[in-house]
């Protein structure tokens, strides 16, 4: 008993001694040295400032104290840099960034001043590049963002004088366009602003656009082995002509319009075919085509199984001539949660897959009659060689010729 009694006495005074270890002062309480030599090197809407850092060991990291719109911020860089970046400026005016040496018990050295001149920010080369144009039920916008830069591109509706709030396209990518539908064939004026995370704003463009009409169409046959389908990648592995699948029994292809939206009505090909799936169909009249929306095989059943992951869309006015038929879009769906596996699936998954998931035609695609999907995979075959298709229900719209 007397000798567990000592064990824990000196563990007890262990932990005394690891408790008084994290809680005491780090290094010697003395402010460290400032930083010296500035060097500024300019960046849109921002700054990269270089530094030779202080020989203390006391030092932990340099901080930077700037302003942006009114708001204090502040940038960080460890003792194992001598170099850090400030960003978010929305104009190319001369600011003033206050450096701190700072060390390990967070005392801070005297304050270094240093004077920055940001190039243009992003959100100008952005909107210098907008472009603007007329159609199906609205307008669309395109824009080149060559740093990648993480922005918001608004678009606004005049009524009666009063900017509206009518969209907004969050985006990173290097270039890109989306469009604005739902609007009568009228004459409307259109605001069109970018807006970054630090919310710095463009200007404004402001134009006159007429939406071209486009009336959803009624559902397209099935045209199943009609036309020789062209052969473009990818390819089976083995290399052999494609064959248009047979659809299952149960799952024709007209359910695939009939409005009903459930896990247990739509079109369902036959399973374990070779990938990509083409599925050719008739509209019944030469169209211009503009967007579709799709929805998923429903509960139990999204982002997985033979739903679509990746596909695009062929037409032609020609389908016996397989060198006639032209590409009216290329598509992948996201997944909102993230990621491609088919596990764990959150309430905004399944919410997109109820509301169902709207895409464009290429503006420049050509107006045609005949359409082939092209399923490239599907959720549960991703990069598969075998696979199968099934949809719970499709809607198309268009302009008819």
């Amino acid at each position: 008993m007397k000798r567990i009694h000592i064990l824990l006495a000196i563990t007890f005074l262990l932990m005394l001694a690891c408790k008084e270890e994290i809680l005491g002062p780090a290094g010697d309480g003395n402010a460290p040295g400032a930083i010296s030599n500035p060097q500024v090197t300019s960046l849109p809407g921002a700054a990269k400032i270089t530094y030779t850092l202080p020989k203390d060991p006391n030092l932990l990291y340099v901080k930077a104290v700037y302003d942006i719109n009114g708001t204090k911020m502040e940038e960080r860089a460890s003792y194992f840099n001598n170099n850090l970046t400030v960003q978010g400026f929305g104009d190319t005016r001369e600011r003033d960034v206050v450096l701190y040496a700072v060390s390990r018990n967070e005392k801070e050295s005297q304050p270094v001043s240093v004077r920055v001149k940001p190039l243009p920010p992003a959100i100008e080369d952005i909107f210098n590049s907008l472009v603007v144009i007329n159609t199906f039920g609205g307008i669309n916008v395109a824009y080149k963002n060559i740093h990648k830069a993480k922005v918001v591109i608004e678009v606004l509706l005049d009524s009666a004088g009063e900017w509206l709030s009518l969209d907004a396209e969050y985006t990173e990518l290097e270039a890109g366009d989306f469009s604005v539908r739902g609007m009568p064939p009228v004459e409307r004026t259109f605001g069109i602003f970018v807006r970054d995370r630090w919310n710095n704003h463009s200007d404004t463009l402001v134009t006159k656009k007429t939406p071209v009409p486009e009336e959803l169409l009624s559902a397209p046959t099935y045209r199943r082995n009609a036309w020789p389908i062209p052969q473009r990648q990818p390819l089976p592995a083995s290399g052999l002509p494609m064959v248009t699948p047979a659809n299952l029994g149960s799952w024709p292809f007209d359910e695939m319009f009939n409005d009903v939206i459930s896990s247990g009505d739509g079109f369902h090909t036959n399973e374990r075919l070779d990938q990509p799936i083409w599925l050719p169909f008739d509209l019944g009249q030469t169209t211009k085509l503009s967007r579709f929306k799709i929805w998923q095989r429903q509960a139990g059943y999204i982002y997985d199984h033979g739903n679509p992951h990746r596909w695009e869309l062929w037409g032609t006015n020609t389908p016996t001539d397989t060198s006639s038929w032209v590409l009216l879009g290329s598509y992948l769906m996201l997944k909102p949660s993230g990621g491609d596996a088919p596990v764990a699936q959150t309430s905004q998954d399944a919410d997109v897959a109820a509301e169902g998931q709207e895409y464009d035609f290429l503006v420049t695609a050509p107006a045609v009659r005949y359409v082939a999907w092209k399923n490239i995979d599907s959720w549960a075959n991703i990069g598969g060689e075998k696979g199968h298709f099934h949809l719970t229900e499709m809607k198309i719209w268009g302009q008819r010729q």
